[in-house]
């Protein structure tokens, strides 16, 4: 039933037409038999008349230089052409000459009479309609008489009367012409409308999978290919955000990623703020009291001073963290030296090595130049020395090895040797503030931002990195690419 309705949906532009073509064949078909029953008559009569006046003024003209025996013929020629009574009378209203009629002497001027009669043979015919009547003086050269024409209109109105008695057949054929005229006329005309009706349909639903193809070079050819054209620019931007829209979805799950790292950020920094400022707390109420060892202001002040330094020092990092993430900063860049930067380094890092009796063992070459930040390149450098010295036990090595491994790329190599980092550690080992030492205590290790901050800065430098167990001990492998101004 469905399919019904909307076949019958879709026809209705070619059932409309038939019966709008349908209609105007019919009304003209009407009009023209109207035309011809009620115009005709009247149209003919009118022709008729007129020709037969043409041909009276042309015998007449004629005449007049024609003896009334030469001027038979043309007479004789009238009557036939026009299927005419003619006859010619004269002054006393004798007839002198007609072509149905028999004459038996002549006057003195030696044209034919009849004394049989004077009245001509009209006499009878006065009461008849539709016909012509004419009489006129025509002078010819040997004598003037009367011309007197008749014709009859009849055949003309039989031919209306046989009109009307063949109305009903010539009805069944107008209908069954007209009909079926109409029928093909608008099959022809809808067919491709209904298949580009067809085809936008499909569009609408957003099903490309067909073109339309009008095989024709007039309007309905230019509307398919204006379809056609209109589906491939919806398919391009139906495409086109399809992509933004996966592409939103992407940036916003980053962003709720980076918002539920952000605040997670915040709240370790609150923790990590909130335990030294309660033990500072707690020492300055101590030294305010004079309780117990907390008498000995001078030792409590020193170590108020440590935990304000260490609190600096967290800060300075977060505002590192907190630069590096904004879209507005911008990369210093210059040539630098990776060899002089290395040795300045581990000059900076000697007494804390010398502290634990730790040997730093150097590799470097004497010329390795890379394009970059010199200062953020070298706050990740000495990250990666100092923790290597912090998290070594004592009297182990740190080796350094700085060497081109080709023609694009130098490779910074820090190896302590006498720890292992559990698998699991390695997997977040550059979260921020996570430590390997779950105690969070200050003096075994630091905020837990140092290889965070390493990871923020080779991200924004383009390095790559890795950090990975050794045979003895622990390897941070650093690939730098050689690029050009």
């Amino acid at each position: 039933m469905n399919k019904i309705l909307k076949i019958t949906k879709m026809n209705r532009i070619t059932y409309k037409l038939f019966w709008i073509t349908s209609l105007i064949l019919l009304a003209f078909a009407l009009v023209m038999y109207l035309t011809l029953y009620f115009f005709l008559p009247a149209f003919y009569e009118q022709y008729k008349t007129d020709q037969l006046q043409t041909g009276i003024e042309e015998i007449i003209d004629k005449s007049k230089d024609l003896t009334f025996q030469n001027a038979i013929p043309l007479l004789d020629k009238y009557a036939q052409k026009n299927n005419a009574i003619i006859y010619l009378q004269d002054q006393e209203g004798r007839i002198i000459y007609s072509p149905t009629f028999s004459f038996t002497g002549s006057n003195s001027k030696g044209v034919a009479v009849t004394p049989a009669t004077t009245k001509g043979p009209l006499e009878n015919s006065d009461n008849l309609s539709n016909s012509y009547n004419a009489t006129i003086p025509i002078q010819f050269l040997n004598v003037n008489l009367t011309l007197v024409v008749f014709a009859t209109f009849q055949p003309i109105n039989e031919a209306s009367q046989v009109l009307a008695l063949f109305l009903p057949y010539i009805s069944i054929i107008v209908i069954v012409i007209g009909l079926g005229s109409a029928y093909l006329y608008s099959r022809f005309i809808t067919k491709p409308l209904i298949y580009i009706n067809q085809g936008a349909q499909k569009m609408a639903n957003l099903d490309f999978s067909e073109k339309i193809e009008v095989r024709s070079n007039d309007e309905l050819a230019e509307l398919s290919n204006s379809l056609n054209d209109m589906s491939v620019n919806l398919q391009h931007t139906m495409h086109d955000l399809k992509k933004a829209n996966q592409q939103l979805k992407s940036d916003i799950e980053k962003e709720r990623k980076i918002e539920q790292k952000r605040r997670e950020f915040f709240s370790i920094v609150a923790h990590e703020l909130k335990t030294p400022l309660t033990v500072m707390k707690g020492y300055l109420e101590g030294m305010i009291y004079n309780i117990g060892p907390y008498q000995n202001r001078d030792q409590y002040l020193k170590k108020n001073h440590q935990i304000i330094e260490s609190m600096e020092q967290l800060v300075r990092e977060i505002l590192s963290m907190s630069k590096l993430e904004q879209h507005t900063f911008k990369l210093q860049l210059e040539e630098v030296n990776l060899s002089e930067l290395i040795n300045t380094i581990t000059k900076d890092l000697e007494f804390f090595a010398s502290q634990k009796d730790i040997q730093m063992i150097k590799q470097i070459g004497s010329h390795h130049l890379i394009y970059t930040d010199r200062v953020l390149l070298e706050k990740a450098c000495k990250n990666i020395v100092h923790n290597a010295i912090m998290y070594s036990p004592h009297g182990e090595k740190v080796y350094i090895t700085l060497t081109a491994d080709s023609k694009q790329h130098i490779q910074i190599k820090v190896i302590n040797t006498g720890i292992k980092i559990k698998e699991e550690d390695l997997q977040q080992i550059f979260e921020p503030f996570y430590r390997i030492e779950k105690s969070r205590n200050r003096n075994t290790g630091g905020s837990g931002l140092g290889l965070y901050i390493v990871k923020q800065v080779f991200e924004t430098l383009s390095i790559t990195y890795s950090l990975n167990n050794t045979e003895h001990g622990v390897q941070f492998l650093v690939t730098i690419p050689l690029s050009t101004k």
